[in-house]
Protein backbone atom coordinates (compact mmCIF):
# COMPACT_ATOMS: atom_id res chain seq x y z
CA UNK A 1 0.00 0.00 0.00
CA UNK A 2 1.21 3.51 -0.73
CA UNK A 3 1.17 6.15 1.95
CA UNK A 4 -0.91 9.30 1.55
CA UNK A 5 2.28 11.32 1.14
CA UNK A 6 3.44 8.99 -1.66
CA UNK A 7 0.06 9.27 -3.40
CA UNK A 8 0.13 13.06 -3.17
CA UNK A 9 3.68 13.14 -4.52
CA UNK A 10 2.69 10.84 -7.37
CA UNK A 11 -0.32 13.01 -8.21
CA UNK A 12 1.79 16.17 -8.15
CA UNK A 13 4.42 14.49 -10.33
CA UNK A 14 1.76 13.33 -12.79
CA UNK A 15 0.34 16.84 -13.05
CA UNK A 16 3.84 18.26 -13.53
CA UNK A 17 4.56 15.77 -16.32
CA UNK A 18 1.20 16.49 -17.95
CA UNK A 19 1.87 20.21 -17.76
CA UNK A 20 5.11 19.82 -19.73
CA UNK A 21 3.58 17.86 -22.65
CA UNK A 22 2.98 19.76 -25.89
CA UNK A 23 -0.73 20.62 -26.10
CA UNK A 24 -2.81 23.43 -27.61
CA UNK A 25 -2.38 26.83 -25.93
CA UNK A 26 -5.78 26.82 -24.16
CA UNK A 27 -5.22 23.34 -22.71
CA UNK A 28 -1.67 24.29 -21.70
CA UNK A 29 -2.95 27.38 -19.87
CA UNK A 30 -5.53 25.24 -18.03
CA UNK A 31 -2.86 22.71 -17.01
CA UNK A 32 -0.57 25.49 -15.80
CA UNK A 33 -3.42 26.89 -13.69
CA UNK A 34 -4.06 23.44 -12.22
CA UNK A 35 -0.35 23.00 -11.50
CA UNK A 36 -0.28 26.38 -9.72
CA UNK A 37 -3.30 25.36 -7.66
CA UNK A 38 -1.66 22.05 -6.69
CA UNK A 39 1.48 23.93 -5.66
CA UNK A 40 -0.75 26.03 -3.40
CA UNK A 41 -2.37 22.83 -2.06
CA UNK A 42 1.08 21.66 -0.98
CA UNK A 43 1.29 24.65 1.39
CA UNK A 44 -1.74 23.53 3.46
CA UNK A 45 -0.70 22.29 6.92
CA UNK A 46 -3.69 20.08 7.71
CA UNK A 47 -3.26 16.71 5.91
CA UNK A 48 -7.00 16.18 5.42
CA UNK A 49 -7.52 19.64 3.94
CA UNK A 50 -4.41 19.24 1.76
CA UNK A 51 -5.65 15.89 0.39
CA UNK A 52 -9.09 17.37 -0.24
CA UNK A 53 -7.44 20.22 -2.14
CA UNK A 54 -5.53 17.74 -4.32
CA UNK A 55 -8.61 15.56 -4.87
CA UNK A 56 -10.82 18.49 -5.83
CA UNK A 57 -8.28 20.02 -8.19
CA UNK A 58 -6.84 16.90 -9.86
CA UNK A 59 -10.16 16.52 -11.66
CA UNK A 60 -9.28 19.71 -13.57
CA UNK A 61 -6.30 17.86 -15.06
CA UNK A 62 -8.43 14.87 -16.07
CA UNK A 63 -7.61 12.74 -13.03
CA UNK A 64 -10.08 10.85 -10.87
CA UNK A 65 -10.01 11.29 -7.10
CA UNK A 66 -11.21 8.68 -4.59
CA UNK A 67 -14.81 9.06 -3.52
CA UNK A 68 -14.54 7.19 -0.22
CA UNK A 69 -12.28 7.21 2.80
CA UNK A 70 -10.74 3.82 3.62
CA UNK A 71 -11.04 2.73 7.26
CA UNK A 72 -14.04 4.88 8.20
CA UNK A 73 -14.76 4.82 11.94
CA UNK A 74 -18.25 3.99 13.19
CA UNK A 75 -19.75 5.16 16.47
CA UNK A 76 -18.73 3.22 19.57
CA UNK A 77 -21.37 0.77 20.74
CA UNK A 78 -23.00 0.72 17.30
CA UNK A 79 -25.24 3.73 17.88
CA UNK A 80 -24.87 7.34 16.94
CA UNK A 81 -25.67 9.92 19.64
CA UNK A 82 -28.23 12.49 18.57
CA UNK A 83 -26.28 15.61 19.48
CA UNK A 84 -26.39 18.80 17.42
CA UNK A 85 -23.26 20.93 17.23
CA UNK A 86 -23.58 24.04 19.36
CA UNK A 87 -22.41 27.20 17.60
CA UNK A 88 -18.66 27.49 17.15
CA UNK A 89 -17.93 24.50 19.41
CA UNK A 90 -19.20 20.95 19.22
CA UNK A 91 -18.57 17.98 16.97
CA UNK A 92 -15.76 18.58 14.46
CA UNK A 93 -14.95 22.07 15.78
CA UNK A 94 -11.32 21.10 16.35
CA UNK A 95 -10.82 20.91 12.59
CA UNK A 96 -11.97 24.46 11.83
CA UNK A 97 -8.97 26.69 11.13
CA UNK A 98 -8.83 29.71 13.41
CA UNK A 99 -6.17 32.25 14.26
CA UNK A 100 -5.88 30.86 17.77
CA UNK A 101 -5.67 27.21 16.53
CA UNK A 102 -7.76 26.18 19.54
CA UNK A 103 -8.26 22.44 19.68
CA UNK A 104 -11.00 21.03 21.86
CA UNK A 105 -11.46 17.47 20.62
CA UNK A 106 -14.55 15.66 21.78
CA UNK A 107 -13.03 12.18 21.83
CA UNK A 108 -16.19 10.56 23.22
CA UNK A 109 -18.40 11.37 20.24
CA UNK A 110 -17.66 9.54 16.99
CA UNK A 111 -20.90 10.36 15.18
CA UNK A 112 -23.82 12.79 15.29
CA UNK A 113 -27.27 12.84 13.69
CA UNK A 114 -28.28 16.53 13.41
CA UNK A 115 -31.15 18.16 11.56
CA UNK A 116 -30.31 20.17 8.43
CA UNK A 117 -31.28 23.86 8.62
CA UNK A 118 -29.92 25.06 5.24
CA UNK A 119 -28.33 23.65 2.08
CA UNK A 120 -26.64 25.56 -0.74
CA UNK A 121 -24.82 24.35 -3.83
CA UNK A 122 -21.36 25.94 -4.02
CA UNK A 123 -20.57 24.44 -7.43
CA UNK A 124 -21.93 21.45 -9.32
CA UNK A 125 -21.75 18.47 -6.96
CA UNK A 126 -20.38 20.46 -4.00
CA UNK A 127 -22.84 21.45 -1.24
CA UNK A 128 -22.57 23.49 1.94
CA UNK A 129 -24.82 21.99 4.62
CA UNK A 130 -25.78 23.96 7.74
CA UNK A 131 -27.00 21.91 10.70
CA UNK A 132 -28.86 22.90 13.85
CA UNK A 133 -26.59 24.89 16.11
CA UNK A 134 -25.07 26.73 13.12
CA UNK A 135 -22.21 24.39 12.19
CA UNK A 136 -21.51 24.29 8.46
CA UNK A 137 -20.13 21.26 6.60
CA UNK A 138 -18.75 21.47 3.04
CA UNK A 139 -18.52 18.49 0.67
CA UNK A 140 -14.84 18.00 -0.17
CA UNK A 141 -15.66 15.55 -2.96
CA UNK A 142 -18.08 16.30 -5.76
CA UNK A 143 -21.12 14.06 -6.13
CA UNK A 144 -22.75 12.97 -9.38
CA UNK A 145 -26.16 14.01 -10.64
CA UNK A 146 -27.86 10.91 -9.20
CA UNK A 147 -26.97 11.95 -5.62
CA UNK A 148 -29.92 13.20 -3.57
CA UNK A 149 -28.64 16.19 -1.55
CA UNK A 150 -29.98 16.74 1.97
CA UNK A 151 -33.07 18.91 2.36
CA UNK A 152 -33.93 21.38 5.08
CA UNK A 153 -35.41 19.41 7.97
CA UNK A 154 -33.83 16.08 7.07
CA UNK A 155 -31.50 14.22 9.44
CA UNK A 156 -27.93 13.47 8.30
CA UNK A 157 -25.29 11.32 9.96
CA UNK A 158 -21.77 12.70 10.29
CA UNK A 159 -19.07 10.22 11.34
CA UNK A 160 -15.44 10.64 12.23
CA UNK A 161 -13.33 8.84 9.63
CA UNK A 162 -9.68 8.12 8.97
CA UNK A 163 -6.94 10.72 9.47
CA UNK A 164 -9.13 13.37 11.06
CA UNK A 165 -11.65 13.46 8.24
CA UNK A 166 -15.45 13.16 8.37
CA UNK A 167 -18.10 11.36 6.33
CA UNK A 168 -21.69 12.56 5.91
CA UNK A 169 -24.45 10.08 5.07
CA UNK A 170 -27.66 11.38 3.55
CA UNK A 171 -30.76 9.17 3.30
CA UNK A 172 -28.81 5.89 3.32
CA UNK A 173 -26.57 6.87 0.40
CA UNK A 174 -22.82 6.25 0.35
CA UNK A 175 -20.87 8.54 2.71
CA UNK A 176 -19.48 11.77 1.31
CA UNK A 177 -16.27 13.26 2.63
CA UNK A 178 -16.98 16.63 4.31
CA UNK A 179 -15.05 19.19 6.31
CA UNK A 180 -16.42 21.56 8.89
CA UNK A 181 -16.31 25.19 7.78
CA UNK A 182 -17.79 26.91 10.81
Amino acid sequence: MFSTRARIAAAATAVTVLATLPVPAAAQANREAVLNILVECAKIDDPTARLACYDNNIRQAGGVARSTVPGAVRAQGGGAPVMPAQGPGGFGAETVRTEQRVRAPDAQVDSIRPKVTAVSMREPGIYLVTIEGGAQWLFTDGVDASFRPPRVGSIVEIDRAAMGSFLMRVDGQEGIRVRRQR
